[in-house]
């Protein structure tokens, strides 16, 4: 594979994880204040719970695991200022996904009230799961990302 060819398919592999973890955020931002106002109550279901965040799921995973085995790095070189913009976003990613867990977690859960729909808490339980370990797996994209445009820093 040549260069441009390895540095373009390398592009695309991260933008589409990009644009995964930021429908990500965006689709869970309602949802995440929704469980900070009413801790225990469960969210509705709605026609609206479709399949584009488990499809955008696994769009996200395989792009990072075709990445990672098949299409190098680009090659290591000095930015600074790339550098510490994708280590950035990275932790950002990393946060969200963290105080996701916790709201979730740590003051949804234990106030859940005795008639939840337990098939739906199941379901979304898991899209829960694969959203945290995608966003985890775009942190350490975006890391190794960041570290190698750090060059020798």
């Amino acid at each position: 594979m040549t260069d441009l060819k390895s540095r373009t398919l390398y592009l695309v592999l991260l933008l589409v994880q990009l644009s995964g973890a930021l429908f990500i955020i965006l689709e869970g931002l309602p949802e995440f204040r929704h469980l900070m106002n009413y801790p225990g109550e469960q969210l509705p279901f709605e026609r609206s719970d479709n399949l584009a965040a488990p499809v955008m799921i696994i769009a996200m995973q395989v792009a990072y695991w075709y990445r990672l085995r098949r299409v190098p790095l680009p090659p290591p070189r000095s930015n600074p200022i790339l550098s510490h913009l994708f280590l950035f976003l990275g932790r950002l990613a990393f946060i969200f996904g963290g105080s996701l867990f916790g709201v979730v977690f740590f003051r949804h859960l234990p106030e859940i009230h005795q008639g939840a729909d337990l098939w739906l808490m199941i379901r979304r339980g898991l899209q829960l799961i694969a959203s945290l370990f995608a966003l985890f797996c775009v942190t350490l994209e975006l890391e190794r990302l960041g570290r190698a445009l750090g060059g020798n820093q």
